[in-house]
């Protein structure tokens, strides 16, 4: 198993770099297919969102980038922590316009059954399942 960083992700998603794209997309499908495992943490998925939604990079919208990078992490060996809850997490992200990190946060309290937060965001008061408090 290897490590796979954000700039490799960034390079087959943006094919900024055309030789590198290629190298990447191949990568990435040799563990499509079954002859690579690799992994990742959640903090490179959040790093990808982050310089994807960024104004001064590539400023997509929420929308654009679940549809970009929900086909890539289901990349069947690709494996990170909360895999099994990323589709929740993203989903969350494109619908509800909260930030990727509340919408992580949210569905890691739902996965524990966590049902309240204490944070002055108020982002979380559209969630039916949390209870927003503050300190």
């Amino acid at each position: 198993m290897q490590f796979i960083d954000t700039n490799v992700f960034l390079r087959f998603l943006t094919k900024d770099d055309p030789v590198k794209a290629a190298s990447c997309h191949k990568l990435l499908q040799s563990a499509a297919e079954g002859e690579l495992k690799l992994y990742t943490t959640d903090l490179v998925i959040a790093e990808l969102v982050w310089v994807l939604q960024s104004p001064k990079t590539y400023n997509l919208n929420p929308s654009e980038v679940f549809d970009i990078i929900m086909p890539l992490l289901m990349i069947k060996n690709l494996n990170f922590p909360c895999k099994n809850i990323f589709p929740d997490i993203m989903e969350l992200f494109k619908t509800e316009n909260i930030d990727f990190i509340d919408a992580y946060n949210s569905e890691i309290m739902r996965s524990r059954k966590i049902d309240a937060i204490y944070s002055y965001d108020k982002h979380f008061d559209q969630l039916p399942d949390v209870v927003r408090q503050e300190p």
